[in-house]
Parts: structure tokens; C-alpha cells; sequence
């Protein structure tokens, strides 16, 4: 996967930066175990595991949450529960639970992310611009 079809950046979640992969191909959105260590609420776990695939064809199984994080994105805080899941790439994905209900608008040419939610004024966010020598080879560890 070529890093000029993904969008990627560094957005503050619970307070602390974390590098950001914003992926509409997930259904959850997910922390790794590295930057889990930095949240200060409690982990939990989940009533129904999850079975999460990784891009080598490996399926892992997710059974822990941390609930309601604050991710500030332009100044906003919104909320995302994320699965805990070891991966090495990315410290946050946020996948199809956080895009959809902020109605998240994904535009990877640009590599922007807009929430154009009623009750405010659009929010733009543009994420990293890396060389086309890049490619993230797997963002998952199995």
C-alpha cells in the first residue's frame, strides 16, 4: 500500500500526540499497545471479542477497550473507543466508528480530512505529505 493513498498525521489523543492513520477500511478504531501505556483510564474488556484480519492474511483477536478518548482534531474534541491492538506503524487508526458518525469526508489526494457535522462549520485537517518513495509495507504485528 502506497503511502500517497493513505492519510497519516499526528492528532492529540487524550491529551498526547499520536500518529494518526485514518482508515475508512476498518470498522474500529484501534491503539496500540506502546501508546495505550499513556492513557490514563481503564481498559476494559470487550462483552463480544473481535477478529480483526492483517493485511498478511493473519486474524488476530481483539478482547480490550478503552472507551470514550478524547481526540482533538482542529480544536475540537471528539470521542472514539479504541480496540487495543498490536500493531507497529501507527500508535491510533480511527476507522469507520469515529469517520462515520462525524461524518468525516476522506480525501487522499489532498490528504485531508473534513468533519462536516450540521451543527458546526466544516473542520479541515490535512495530514502528512511523505515522498512516493515511501510505502507502508504493514501496519499490523501478527
Amino acid at each position: 500500500m502506497a503511502l500517497d493513498v493513505v492519510i497519516t498525521g499526528t492528532i492529540s489523543v487524550c491529551g498526547r500526540d499520536a500518529s494518526i492513520l485514518f482508515d475508512p477500511g476498518f470498522m474500529y478504531s484501534y491503539v496500540s499497545y506502546l501508546f495505550a501505556h499513556f492513557l490514563d483510564i481503564p481498559r476494559e474488556s470487550l462483552v463480544t471479542p473481535v477478529n480483526v484480519s492483517t493485511p498478511m492474511g493473519d486474524s488476530l483477536v481483539v478482547d480490550r477497550i478503552y472507551q470514550s478518548c478524547v481526540v482533538t482534531f482542529c480544536g475540537y474534541e471528539t470521542r472514539a473507543d479504541l480496540l487495543l491492538l498490536d500493531m507497529i506503524n501507527f500508535e491510533v487508526i480511527l476507522g469507520m466508528d469515529w469517520l462515520s458518525p462525524y461524518h468525516a469526508i476522506l480525501y487522499c489526494h489532498a490528504k485531508t480530512v473534513t468533519l462536516a457535522m450540521l451543527e458546526f462549520s466544516r473542520l479541515e485537517w490535512k495530514g502528512s505529505s511523505v515522498s512516493s518513495s515511501s510505502r507502508v509495507i504493514s501496519f499490523l504485528k501478527a
